[in-house]
């Protein structure tokens, strides 16, 4: 009675240990199922977020090729455009110091031929010039190698009005030499200097009006174009910068995803040591059971091996029988001193321990199988985890290179917008010099040509009118 109280109590333990088991084998596997439910869907999600990264990061290779591409030709106009501007600042400088003298040394010409013309158009000088042309009378001369001075008065009139009926400076100082005895062949070379002159002058104006036009041009072209460069690189800063901080939004989210995969690897290695700890506890609680099973069993052979008694199952002996008379004393069912024991007990006992003891064996083995199945499972879930973790601090680390390499490209970008920006400053000096040099192409350019032609004009008939005197035409 005693052991049965004893192996009904080993019983309930075993089976209150099982269903607790059940029960907690239950929980983990839900939590097991939604778990992996939770990281299929991280799964997918990771791998559409590594398909799209994959795609920008083509995209932004193609866009750095573009631009490192367009960088060397800037950079190689950029060359280009500074040594154009070099040359052209040393010819509008030198230009300048030319036009300042010229400029210089004409207001010279021109107040002495104006006081020259004062001289001679003044109210005496006509009535002097008047007296002398009126004092001598002929009809017709011819032209000796000699000029008397009175002809040499009509002659110089003659070129003083021409001189104010084309505004030519130059002919009136020929007519003031005329006058003052001058021959006409130095007179006729002089009118030849100065149409050369005026010739050379006019190839100059033309050259610095082709020369204004094309640097002008020019500088408005590049003033355009540096604009526009400026433009698109502020516009490529911004874009950059609203990348930059889409990349640290990322990469934040990125660090809150990594710490949330190592939680969950901590929890499912915590859970995995606890089912260990509790796998190993019940196995030495079985494996104490058993042993204490064994102990019983040998303690209940023990006599028979002793006595050379062998335990079997046999059909059990009808139990004596009383009479009616209870005061007579029943008859006993065995004779003789030796004692065999109670074999048909002993043997049900035996036989239930030995199952009992079978029952935990199985167990156990169960028991070893079922922790082999879920430590293969906690290698697989601990490596799909490893797997996600893996690529979300590969996906973090491009990222962060991206991230550089976009934070690179912006102080490129600033460090390009700034050059451009200094060239067209430059441009812009560029430009106030060359309206400081060739602002008058556009105001003068043609009443210079006009007048110029008219001077020309001018010295032309005075040249006309003397080669027909010295040929001995009638004055």
């Amino acid at each position: 009675t005693q052991i049965q109280g004893i192996l009904k109590g080993m019983y309930d333990t075993f089976l209150g240990d099982l269903e607790k088991s059940n029960a907690d084998e239950a929980e983990a596997q839900k939590s097991h199922e939604e778990l992996m439910a939770t990281k299929k869907q991280e799964l997918e999600t990771l791998q559409a977020t590594l398909e799209s990264q994959e795609m920008d990061e083509a995209t932004k290779n193609k866009a750095l090729a573009d631009s490192q591409a367009l960088l060397d030709d800037t950079k190689t106009k950029l060359e280009a455009d500074e040594k154009l501007f070099e040359d052209v600042k040393a010819g509008c400088k030198l230009k300048a110091e030319e036009w300042s003298e010229r400029t210089h040394l004409r207001t010279m010409e021109l107040q002495g031929v104006a006081e020259a013309i004062r001289i001679l158009t003044s109210e005496d000088s006509r009535d002097t010039f008047q007296n002398a042309v009126t004092t001598l009378v002929q009809v017709s001369s011819k032209r000796s190698l000699g000029s008397t001075s009175a002809e040499l008065a009509i002659r110089s009139a003659k070129l003083a009005s021409l001189a104010r009926q084309y505004h030519n400076i130059g002919l009136a100082q020929i007519a003031v030499q005329l006058k003052i005895g001058g021959h006409f062949d130095k007179v006729i070379a002089a009118i030849d200097k100065m149409m050369e002159v005026l010739r050379v002058e006019e190839q100059d104006d033309i050259a610095h009006r082709d020369r204004c036009q094309n640097a002008e041009g020019k500088n408005a072209n590049d003033m355009e174009d540096l604009g526009q460069a400026v433009n698109k690189a502020e516009k490529s800063i911004t874009r950059s910068k609203d990348h930059a901080g889409q990349l640290l939004i990322d990469i934040d989210t990125l660090k809150n995803d990594i710490s949330a995969t190592e939680l969950q690897m901590q929890e499912l290695l915590d859970l995995r040591n606890q089912d260990v700890a509790d796998f190993r506890q019940a196995v030495k609680d079985d494996t104490d059971a058993i042993a204490l099973l064994e102990q019983a069993i040998a303690a209940l052979t023990r006599f028979y091996s002793k006595n050379n008694e062998e335990l079997s199952l046999v059909s059990k002996k009808q139990a004596p029988e009383y009479t009616v008379d209870q005061d007579k004393a029943p008859e006993t069912t065995w004779y003789g001193s030796k004692y065999g024991g109670r074999k048909k007990e002993t043997t049900g006992i035996v036989a239930i321990v030995e199952m009992i003891k079978e029952d935990l064996q199985k167990e156990i083995k169960e028991a070893k199988a079922d922790d082999a199945t879920s430590q293969a499972q906690y290698e697989k879930e601990r490596g799909a985890l490893q797997e996600t973790l893996d690529a979300q601090l590969a996906l973090k680390l491009a990222k962060e290179k991206e991230l550089n390499e976009v934070e690179g490209k912006i102080a490129d970008t600033e460090e390009h917008r700034d050059a451009k920006s200094a060239d067209l400053a430059a441009e812009g000096q560029l430009k106030s010099s060359l309206l400081g040099d060739c602002s008058w192409v556009k105001t003068h350019f043609e009443s210079r040509r006009q007048k110029r032609k008219a001077e020309m004009d001018g010295l032309v008939e005075a040249k006309s009118y003397l080669a027909g005197v010295e040929a001995g035409e009638e004055v």
